[in-house]
């Protein structure tokens, strides 16, 4: 590329303007350029929030962060909502705040040879601190979090370990000596999930979900010093102790729920008057909620709040409050399963507000049960693109994610040349979720689409989006027509959209259909299984205007077929796979000049473990293993091969490609080339940090170089979209007094020269060689080139030996 010294100094567009690249075939391994990474939300905590003294609110998630292994997840009051820190092993649900100012939680798993679980403390900048391990004897695989009682002790319950192996009450100090004060033994309870409460008389109580005298579980108080003593047993229709800790309210008798038992066999609320007994006040009924699944919270009237998970006027749950005397008013049921479904109780803050959490929304209520909604705990732009991109008559490419979004059920976006994603539009169920299959514009200028589930059967729709964003439901399915479509819809030359539907239909085997731009759904193959069967790839248009594309089951040894089919729906089976030849095609197939079409397999070849293969086949069923692929190779090619500039065919497996060559190891899958004759390269190998298991098929842009999408891994752990940079460009110029800064991208890892000239004129053969070095393995490359200041024009050229 070249550019003139003075008129690229205010921008790129001059630079761009006089281009003159090489374009390099390499062998070398290449790396993906990560130009948009998405983001794991901090994700929904399980357990209530607590007010930290800086006045935020944080809990922790099981899900979400990073790692998806969950977060330290920190709200302001304000709605702001992030990941304090991501967690390599899931917490249990809830955390308690210090005395010195940090927060202190507990793991179920990890630490120790044993892996019985840990505590550790987490700074309000995020510094986490792993504490002590528990290793059986003191305890092992706790569920819920720790009290810290006035003494400035810790103390909690762990279900298993213990002498018994039936769980115990531990302390903890803020250095880590976890000691085991009270052990169960069944007859007393046993595995205790719930955790502890210190009461007005200094002493430590709590429930356990088994044992007891009617084997449902007990209430016990434990004294500081470890005297354990069963204050009541649970009762057939008491519910059993669960989750969820008590509460001392300011009577002096402690309440709870139970999550299941009851008359209703939906939970109940219940009272236990010490030196009395216990009494169930609430059976929830369903329409008052039902499935409490954490602790009660006093309020400033003496009433007791809380949650139920399921249940109330619209099935996803509800805020309630409850006298002690046992009257029960629903003050607010949640509207949607993105608002409600929650697994936490209420924080009554400082501010004399309620706080809470759905399954993606922080709320914040009065005690008079209005409702406001403050942020979304899960990530707008979404996360985990199954889809590859698709490239608009614009430039900019249009995808899908299968997760994230307003709904967490996926969502539309845009990607500018220059990295920035616009979320377009949220899918709600109602018009579908979780989109699969990668966009298709229609010849009106819409994007026409997928979704595998939603729709008002639960089996997924058909799409229309603008570029704007507008998005209206096409067509559904409900079974007998198909269910959970994943492929990409094609357009014959009278408009209409083809596709593949792997479930549902007439014979279970799934569908071939097709559908109008106004909605018209008509499936048109039943697959028999004899014929074929859950075809889930992206059909191809033939020359002869027929169909082509692959079954992933069925034909004669049930191993898949590539069939042909009308567009009236008259179907053809072209090949039946036996193994040997591959098996199981869950990519399309991809149409060369000449008219054959290219392929892969999942599964089957001559490689050991079957690891899957490429191949060519013909209109007329001749087909072609091309070659047969190696676990280094990558293993399990999900999506259909295109064509680059170079006319080499390009894909995607996605697992395989371990440098360590272990079959039990799955990697994370690779890139790779082939020539329509069976020349295999590898070109990436993807690592988790660049990106995860690729499943759309690659898309080639005008600059020559391939774009797609990982589901997983990358910086955020949600995914990523990458360009592998196949054409060596200069993407930067900087001038200075000293001289001349440049930029370029190119295949990584692999060598360039940059030439340069004062005459734009002269013969190639006259340039001068600047430097001759090779690109950083992220494909870029920085030069400055001194020698420019006294110059009244310099061109530039970036060529790839």
């Amino acid at each position: 590329m070249m550019g003139r010294r003075k008129s690229i100094m205010g921008g790129m567009s001059a630079l761009a303007a006089f281009a003159c690249v090489a374009v390099m075939q390499t062998s070398r391994a290449a790396q993906p350029q990560i130009i948009y990474s998405f983001q794991m939300g901090p994700g929904a905590p399980e357990a209530t929030l607590i007010e930290g003294s800086d006045g935020n609110f944080y809990g922790t998630s099981v899900h979400g962060g990073t790692f998806n292994q969950g977060t330290i997840v920190r709200a302001t009051p304000g709605g702001a909502v992030n990941a304090l820190v991501s967690l390599e092993i899931q917490p249990v649900p809830g955390l308690v705040l210090g005395p010195d100012g940090a927060f202190y939680g507990l793991t179920s798993e990890g630490g120790g040879p044993a892996g019985w679980g840990t505590v550790f403390r987490v700074a309000t900048n995020g510094a986490l601190t792993t504490l002590a391990d528990f290793n059986g004897v003191n305890g092992g695989n706790p569920q819920s979090g720790l009290l810290l009682a006035t003494n400035g002790v810790f103390y909690g319950a762990t279900p298993e370990g213990g002498t018994n192996g039936f769980g115990n009450v531990f302390s903890v100090t803020t250095n880590g000596v976890i000691t085991s004060i009270a052990e169960f033994n069944f007859n007393n309870g046993g595995f205790p999930e719930a955790g502890l409460i210190q009461g007005a008389d200094g002493n430590l109580y709590g429930t356990v979900s088994e044992g007891g005298a009617s084997g449902n579980g007990t209430i016990f108080r434990v004294t500081p010093d470890g005297v354990l003593t069963v204050l009541a047993s649970f009762g057939p229709l008491d519910g059993s102790g669960g989750h969820a800790r008590l509460a001392q309210a300011g009577d002096g008798n402690f309440y709870g729920t139970t999550s299941a038992g009851g008359s209703n066999h939906l939970g109940t609320i219940f009272q236990f008057v010490p030196g009395g007994g216990l009494t169930t006040l609430v059976f929830f009924n369903g329409t008052n909620g039902y499935a409490p699944r954490d602790e009660l919270t006093v309020g400033m009237d003496g009433a007791l709040y809380g949650t139920t998970s399921l249940g109330g006027a619209s099935g996803f749950g509800t805020i309630f409050k409850v006298t002690t005397t046992g009257q029960l008013t629903t003050l607010y049921s949640f509207p949607s399963s993105a608002e409600g479904l929650p697994h936490a109780g209420l924080l009554l803050a400082s501010d004399q507000h309620f706080y809470g959490a759905g399954s993606s929304r922080i709320f914040e209520m009065t005690s008079d049960g209005a409702v406001t909604l403050l942020a979304s705990l899960f990530p707008t732009n979404g996360i985990h693109p199954q889809a590859g991109l698709v490239l608009g008559p614009d430039g900019n490419f249009y995808g899908t994610t299968d997760n994230g979004g307003s709904n967490d059920v996926g969502t539309v976006f845009r990607l500018a040349p220059n990295g920035t994603l616009t979320s377009l539009s949220s899918f709600n169920g109602t018009n579908g979720s979780v989109p699969q299959g990668t966009l298709t514009f229609g010849s009106d200028g819409y994007l026409y689409g997928a979704a595998a589930d939603g729709g008002p059967y639960a089996a997924g729709t058909i799409f229309r989006v603008s570029t704007n964003g507008a998005l209206t439901l096409l067509a559904s399915f409900e079974g007998t027509n198909g269910a959970n479509p994943r492929g990409q819809l094609v357009a014959d030359s009278n408009g209409i959209f083809y596709g593949t539907a792997p479930e549902g239909g007439s014979n279970h085997f799934g569908t071939i259909f097709s559908v109008t731009t106004n909605g018209i759904l008509t499936p048109l193959v039943p697959w028999q299984g004899p014929n074929g069967g859950n075809a889930q790839c992206d059909l191809a248009l033939g020359a002869d205007g027929n169909l082509y594309g692959a079954a992933a089951s069925g034909g004669t040894h049930s191993a898949g077929t590539v069939f042909q089919m009308s567009p009236s729906g008259a179907l053809q089976t072209l090949v039946s796979f036996d193994n040997t030849n591959g098996a199981v095609p869950f990519g399309g197939l991809t149409r060369g000049s000449d008219g054959t079409f290219y392929g892969t397999t999942g599964f089957g070849g001559t490689n050991g473990f079957g690891f899957g293969n490429i191949f060519k086949v013909t209109t007329n069923g001749v087909l072609t293993p091309l070659y047969y692929l190696a676990f280094t190779d990558g293993e399990e090619p999900s999506s259909k091969m295109i064509f680059g500039s170079d006319g080499n065919l390009y894909g995607t497996t996605f697992i395989g490609g371990s440098v360590v060559g272990d079959p039990t190891d799955s990697g994370f899958g690779t890139i790779f080339r082939v020539t329509t004759n069976g020349v295999f390269t590898p070109l990436v190998t993807f690592h988790g940090t660049n990106g995860a298991n690729p499943l759309g098929p690659l898309a080639l842009a005008p600059d020559g170089n391939l774009y797609g999408t990982t589901p997983n891994g990358g910086p955020g752990g949600g995914g990523t979209i990458f360009r592998i940079n196949l054409v060596p460009q200069l993407i930067g110029l900087f001038v200075t007094s000293g001289g001349v800064t440049l930029s370029g991208i190119g295949p990584a890892n692999t060598p360039y020269r940059l030439w340069t000239s004062t005459d734009l004129s002269m013969p190639f053969a006259s340039w001068t060689l600047v430097t001759n070095d090779s690109f950083a393995d992220d494909g870029t490359f920085t030069y400055s080139d001194r020698g420019t200041a006294m110059s009244p024009a310099k061109f530039y050229r970036l060529t790839a030996p």
